[in-house]
């Protein structure tokens, strides 16, 4: 629970009560390497009807969940691709006539919020219910066929490399898995009782390891304020954000001895800089980089600037990163502002200032360090306004 606003004249107060009955689960978590094989006891598996339920919890936007094949084309594959669920299924194809039995579903979004998501496939011949958290999706999968043929085996957290384009394409699943069961199995009991062998490589532990970025959300009138190394020669910024909005201010920072001053927007999807200079000739260097960046996934700024150079880096893609060799003195200034500003700092030279920021950021680095929110969040140092620390409240669209 996160109180998003306090009365200016009294006290808050609060009182709960819980109850409920005891609940055991088993949590196995994954660290994005390896791979827990449920083998079948006659090596093949020929079903006509599947049950599969777990949750699963993740940071990460790309992963498989669990995926299962047979020599005849047939397999069955859960993942998650850009923050959605996306189940595949074939039963079986014709590669000599018109059967062309591959059925592929998209379900959920921001599904790497680390909140705990529930899935349920049942399967009946080609009618299937997908069912993820409390929306179920009903349809009935292409083709005329209506077994799942299987060899060997059926995997959690990963395809198990084979040499084919699929195992080496996509990314295992780092997080965590609750209640796993396939056909009645309850496969984390069964891992965790050391009937199943996970694979070599990686580690398998049975829980959940919770993780140290914390996010900070932003709305139309928020701001976070962090120190800086006050007059040094390298201006040096790296965060992450999320949002759906293609416009707003991303950061803003003076530089000392009134050289100017430093804007990173986000302006029609796109990251820009503007660098304002007061003691040249040239009064603003702009660069830009990156498109479509609104798509609610978690996109990388990095941005450095120092003596006559600077580069902007998205996604940590070097090879298209933006540079720039104009005449330019850095000097840095000892306040950094994110996702809005203070009145008082809004005396940029840059003729329009962007609305603040709406969404996410995360690790956020100033001077090559780490900003410890946990820390400003008790105004020690910075200063925030409106901004609810270790939690990302955009909404799924």
């Amino acid at each position: 629970m996160v109180p998003l606003d306090w009365n200016g004249e009294g006290r808050i107060g609060l009182r709960i009560e819980v109850y409920g009955c005891s609940y055991w689960a088993d949590v196995i978590s994954f660290d994005g390497h390896v791979v827990l094989p449920y083998r079948f006891r006659n090596k093949k598996m020929k079903t006509l009807k599947d049950v599969i339920a777990l949750k699963f919890k993740t940071t990460e936007s790309e992963g498989v969940i669990l995926h299962g094949e047979g020599q005849q084309g047939d397999y069955i594959t859960l993942e998650l691709k850009k923050a959605k669920l996306v189940f595949s299924l074939n039963l079986g194809s014709n590669q000599l006539g018109p059967i062309y039995g591959h059925t592929s579903v998209t379900m959920g979004s921001l599904l790497d919020d680390h909140h705990w998501h529930s899935v349920v496939i049942e399967r009946q011949g080609r009618s299937i219910n997908l069912t993820l958290d409390r929306s179920m999706q009903h349809f009935r999968t292409n083709g005329e066929f209506d077994y799942l043929d299987l060899d060997y085996e059926i995997t959690f957290g990963g395809i198990p490399f084979s040499g084919k384009p699929s195992s080496s394409s996509r990314k295992n699943f780092k997080g965590c898995m609750e209640s796993i069961n396939y056909n009645g199995n309850n496969i984390t009991d069964l891992a965790r009782r050391k009937k199943l062998e996970p694979s070599n490589v990686g580690n398998l532990s049975f829980s959940c390891v919770e993780p140290y970025t914390v996010p900070v959300f932003f709305n139309a009138t928020s701001y976070l304020e962090v120190p800086g190394r006050l007059d040094q020669d390298l201006f040096s910024v790296s965060f992450q954000f999320r949002t759906w909005n293609p416009s707003g201010l991303l950061l803003f920072s003076h530089f000392a001895d009134n050289l100017g001053n430093v804007e990173i927007d986000l302006t029609e999807s796109k990251v820009a800089v503007h660098i304002n200079i007061t003691q040249t000739k040239m009064s603003q260097i702009d660069i830009s980089s990156g498109s479509g960046l609104n798509d609610g996934q978690w996109h990388e700024v990095r941005f450095l600037a120092k003596e006559s150079f600077a580069i902007l880096t998205i996604d940590g893609d070097e090879a298209s990163a933006v540079r720039t060799n104009s005449p330019l003195h850095v000097k840095t200034g000892e306040k950094y502002f994110f996702g809005g500003f203070l009145n008082q700092m809004s005396n940029s030279s840059h003729s329009v200032l962007q609305p603040s920021f709406q969404g996410c950021m995360q690790l956020i680095q100033v001077d090559d360090q780490l900003v410890n929110l946990y820390e400003v969040a008790q105004r020690r140092p910075g200063s925030f306004a409106n901004v609810s620390i270790d939690m990302c409240a955009i909404i799924d669209r």
